[in-house]
C-alpha cells in the first residue's frame, strides 16, 4: 500500500509538472516509467487518458482554455488511476510468482531427504514403525495363513498409511492416492482377515512410492535409509555396506526346498518400491555343483526374473560358512551412503 500511494503521489507531481509544460503534444505527458507500465498492465485506462489528452488539445486549439484545462486535469486523473491499477496488476502477479515459487520449493523439499522426516512429524512415524516392527515377524509369514489377526492387519494398515503419506510427500496426486486410501479406509472399518487382500493393498502402495521414486535419475539422499528400514519392517534382514544396502534372508527356500512364494512376494515389493541400479543375489550353497540345490537355485531365478525389469536382478550360488545353506544375500548397488 505505501509503494502505491508513493507512485501515485510521484506520478501526479510528475503529471503536473507535464501540465504546465508547453501543450500541443503528449509526448512529455505519456513519457515516463510509469506511464510504460500503465499502457502495458492497465491498457483501457491508459487509452481514457490519452482520449482525454486528445481532447484537450482539440480544445486548445479551438482556442477554448477552460475546456483544455478541464480536459487535461481529466487525463491526469485517468492516467493516474491507470498507474495505479498497473501497480495492483504487478504486486498480483508477483505474489503468484511467489507463491508458485514456494510450491515448487515445498515441492522439492517433500522429494529430498526431508521428507520421511516431514511426514513423520505429520503422523508419528515412529510410534507407527514401532508397531509396524513389533508385528514384522507375523507378517513375514504370512504366506503360509490365509487369514490373519486383528494386530496384524492393525500392522499392516499403519504401514499402508505410512506409505501412502510418503507417497503423497513424493507427488503423488490425489487420482492415484485416494482409491488405495477408500481401500485402506474399507479395510480399517470391515476388518477383513484375509492375507491376501491386506498383503495386495500394501505391495500396491510400496509400489506407488517405486513409481515417484523411479521419476528420479538416481536415489535422492536418505534412500538406502528408508531401504534399511522398509526391508526390516517386511521381515527382512538389512544393513548399509561400502557397495550399497545389504539384504539378507533364509526364508526364499521352504524347509522341503521349493521356493517361497510369499518371501519372493515381499521382495519384488522391495524391488517395486525402489526402482534404481542393479541388484546382485547369492545364494549360499554347500558346494557349488550340489545337485541338491543347483536344481533350487534355478527355480528361484525363475521366479526373480518374473518382474517388469527382469534384467535388474542377477543371481548365483556362493560356497561360504557365514551363511546357512540356502540363505539369500541381495546388494542394493545403487542405495550406498546415507
Amino acid at each position: 500500500m505505501t509503494l502505491r500511494v508513493v507512485a501515485i503521489v510521484w506520478c501526479v507531481a510528475g503529471l503536473a509538472c507535464a501540465a504546465q509544460q508547453t501543450p500541443g503534444t503528449s509526448d512529455s505527458f505519456f513519457e515516463s516509467p510509469a506511464a510504460d507500465l500503465a499502457r502495458e498492465h492497465a491498457p483501457d485506462l491508459y487509452e481514457q487518458a490519452q482520449a482525454a489528452w486528445a481532447d484537450a488539445e482539440a480544445a486548445q486549439r479551438r482556442k477554448d482554455n477552460a475546456a483544455a484545462d478541464d480536459q487535461r486535469t481529466e487525463a491526469r486523473l485517468w492516467l493516474t488511476a491507470a498507474v495505479a491499477e498497473a501497480e495492483r496488476v504487478q504486486l498480483d502477479r508477483r505474489r503468484a510468482e511467489l507463491q508458485r515459487e514456494e510450491e515448487r520449493w515445498a515441492k522439492q523439499l517433500a522429494r529430498d531427504q526431508q521428507a520421511s522426516a516431514v511426514v513423520a512429524r505429520d503422523i508419528a512415524l515412529y510410534e507407527a514403525r514401532a508397531v509396524a516392527l513389533h508385528e514384522a515377524e507375523r507378517l513375514s509369514a504370512l504366506g503360509g495363513r490365509p487369514t490373519l489377526n486383528d494386530a496384524t492387519l492393525d500392522a499392516i494398515l499403519t504401514r499402508v498409511w505410512l506409505n501412502l503419506a510418503l507417497a503423497e510427500a513424493l507427488g503423488a496426486g490425489d487420482e492415484r492416492l485416494q482409491p488405495l486410501r477408500e481401500r485402506a479406509e474399507v479395510m480399517a472399518r470391515r476388518r477383513p482377515h484375509s492375507a491376501k487382500a491386506a498383503e495386495a493393498l500394501l505391495w500396491k502402495t510400496e509400489a506407488l512410492i517405486g513409481q515417484m521414486r523411479a521419476q528420479w535419475p538416481e536415489p535422492r539422499p536418505g534412500a538406502s535409509t528408508e531401504l534399511v528400514e522398509t526391508a526390516l519392517a517386511t521381515g527382512f534382514a538389512a544393513d548399509r555396506v561400502g557397495s550399497g544396502v545389504l539384504l539378507r534372508s533364509e526364508r526364499f527356500f521352504t524347509s522341503n526346498g521349493t521356493v517361497s512364494s510369499a518371501t519372493v512376494k515381499r521382495f519384488h515389493g522391495l524391488l517395486a518400491a525402489f526402482p534404481h541400479g542393479p541388484v546382485a543375489c547369492q545364494v549360499a550353497v554347500p558346494e557349488l555343483r550340489s545337485r541338491v540345490w543347483a536344481p533350487r537355485v534355478a527355480l528361484l531365478v525363475d521366479r526373480l526374473r518374473r518382474m517388469d525389469d527382469p534384467g535388474r536382478v542377477s543371481t548365483g550360488m556362493v560356497v561360504t560358512r557365514s551363511l546357512s545353506a540356502g540363505a539369500v544375500q541381495c546388494t542394493f548397488a545403487a542405495y550406498h551412503g546415507f
